[in-house]
């Protein structure tokens, strides 16, 4: 039995009995005072009028046109009548009609997101669940022609999504339990899918998914202890943007030429570049924090003369926060500069023990203010590079820790951070990051801290606090599920906070091409050619791309994207 009750408020507020109950009470209203006037007219005024006429003066009155119509009127009672009238009209059009009519205009003209594709697709990116990190990964994906769908659950959201980003991302608004929404996103025949939500819920939604594809699946998730319970529900991979910002912070502070390229410090197993381990003529991306202790410190770039003595080339850098994209012979190098190189295996070694490896070891300790999934990683990062850490969180851990809060300058003495190297401050708070960096640089001048920010708006002000580098979490996420997804097509080595980007592009065609060609066809600069049995750092004009070859380059995102075409 149907328990619901019928109200007179409840059949105003339906948008389906809206226009009925509307029209039935004008129709009723103008009937009703029509025959009524019709009727008393010729008694009170003592003169005869048609039906018509009657209609015709109800229809002025109520709507409050007013003609004039059969005035004056003689008896008092018409008047009346006539006042009363449109009383009922100024009610019904200027109360009534807007109550009631208003929510069933909205609702007729209100649009909502599409629920399927205006066509099938086929190759292309489904990312369910929309955030920040999918922002970056969307304008990361920018540089290749792949197809993107947006899953979303929230309507309001999904509006959102398709007004900012269409055409070039399509969005589908469904359940994401539901079968029939994967199918209208055609996950079938889709190249990679990305979940990114809590662990548990991007669980179910793996399963659910994994009867319905065979395509890549990616679970974005904040804590790495559940990679083995995703990968059983049918992920292939699972990332965890904090984790690669934890490593990232950590590689800014101390040089691991081993694993050291940007590339791998970001990329999954199935990404690394050709195995070439022991072959020193290897190219490599490296960027190298400048110990202050290094003879380095104080010296040009002229003055060094990488490209000269060891083959190597400085790509750019950056120097106490600010970021130089084309170095010149002037540029002095400090502690708070970083290097960004490329050169062979071999001649990077020379060059990193002969120029900026510290004269003397020494004990270097690095604070880690924040514990979370961000400073895990990069404790445990540091620790694999002989850095003594000291954590500080409110949080009791079984380790080497000060107890407390990192924004307190009695809890960070007590910590030795006067005596620190490095300080990473990974708070999962903006606000307490600035204040804990501010901290930091005013009792140790001489530290490198590197930052984590959540917001785009923080990234400057935690410079203006003293930051050497800030690594923006969502950003950093983007990029490195970019890398994933784009890996079988270009290798992301490295996102410029010019917009540029460093890429990795095999030649795919068997037209025959120059280094110049490439450069004036594509618009990219052509940074290093590395081949099978040969490697060349700053390649001249004519020499020529052979099968094989792999180009390293760097552009914006329109020159990469004619790269890709090109070559």
């Amino acid at each position: 039995m149907d328990r619901r009750r019928f109200t007179p408020k409840s059949v105003l507020r339906s948008v389906v009995w809206t226009p009925a109950v509307l029209l039935l009470a004008f129709g009723v209203a103008i009937a009703v005072y029509t025959a009524i006037f019709h009727h008393f007219y010729p008694i009170l005024e003592g003169k005869p009028i048609s039906w018509l006429e009657s209609l015709f003066f109800v229809l002025e009155t109520i709507t409050t046109v007013g003609f004039g119509y059969l005035l004056p009127f003689e008896n008092q009672l018409t008047i009346l009548l006539t006042v009363f009238m449109i009383l009922t009209g100024i009610f019904m059009i200027f109360m009534f009609i807007p109550l009631i009519l208003q929510p069933f205009i909205v609702q007729m003209i209100h649009t909502s997101p599409p629920t399927t594709l205006p066509r099938p697709v086929k190759g292309h990116l489904v990312i369910a669940g929309f955030g920040a990190t999918a922002r970056a990964l969307i304008e990361s994906m920018a540089i290749a022609d792949i197809p993107i769908v947006v899953v979303e659950e929230d309507e309001a959201r999904a509006m959102a999504i398709h007004q900012e980003f269409s055409p070039r991302v399509r969005v589908i608004w469904g359940p994401a339990g539901s079968p029939a929404t994967w199918e209208h996103a055609c996950v079938k025949d889709a190249h990679t899918i990305i979940v990114s939500s809590r662990e548990r819920r991007a669980a179910n939604i793996i399963l659910g998914l994994r009867g319905l594809t065979r395509s890549t699946i990616i679970a974005v998730v904040d804590d790495l202890a559940f990679d083995p319970f995703l990968r059983y529900a049918g992920a292939e991979y699972v990332l965890s943007p904090k984790n690669s910002t934890g490593k990232i912070l950590a590689r800014h502070a101390v040089m691991r030429p081993e694993v050291d390229t940007i590339f791998e410090a970001i990329s999954l197993d199935h990404m690394k570049m050709e195995d070439r381990e022991g072959d020193g003529k290897a190219l490599k991306l490296l960027k190298i924090p400048i110990p202050k202790e290094s003879r380095a410190v104080g010296k040009s770039l002229a003055e060094l003369a990488l490209l000269e003595r060891y083959g190597v080339d400085v790509l750019f850098f950056w120097k106490a926060g600010e970021f130089v994209a084309h170095p010149r012979g002037e540029d002095t190098v400090d502690a708070s500069t970083m290097l960004f190189v490329l050169g062979t295996a071999g001649s990077v070694a020379g060059m990193l023990q002969q120029e900026f490896a510290s004269p003397h070891g020494g004990e270097a300790l690095a604070i880690i203010a924040g514990f979370g999934d961000v400073g895990r990683a990069a404790y445990h990062e540091l620790q694999m590079a002989g850095v003594t850490c000291v954590v500080v969180d409110e949080r009791q851990y079984m380790m080497n820790q000060i107890v407390g809060k990192a924004e307190d300058e009695m809890v960070l003495r007590e910590a030795r951070v006067e005596e620190a190297r490095y300080v990473i401050v990974a708070l999962n708070d903006d606000s307490l990051n600035i204040f804990t960096t501010l901290l930091a640089r005013n009792l140790n001048p001489d530290a490198k801290i590197l930052v984590r920010a959540n917001e785009p708006g923080s990234v400057d002000r935690l410079y203006r606090a003293g930051a050497d580098y800030v690594a923006l979490l969502p950003t950093i996420g983007g990029q490195v599920l970019a890398g994933t997804v784009l890996s079988d097509t270009v290798r992301v080595l490295l996102d410029l906070p010019s917009g540029q980007k460093v890429v990795t592009r095999h030649l795919m065609k068997h037209a025959p091409a120059t280094v110049g060609w490439v450069e004036r066809r594509s618009g990219v600069r052509v940074l290093g050619i590395e081949g099978p049995s040969r490697s060349a750092i700053r390649p001249a004009p004519d020499v020529e791309i052979e099968e094989g070859d792999a180009v390293i380059a760097m552009g914006d995102t329109e020159h990469l994207r004619k790269l890709i075409h090109l070559i």
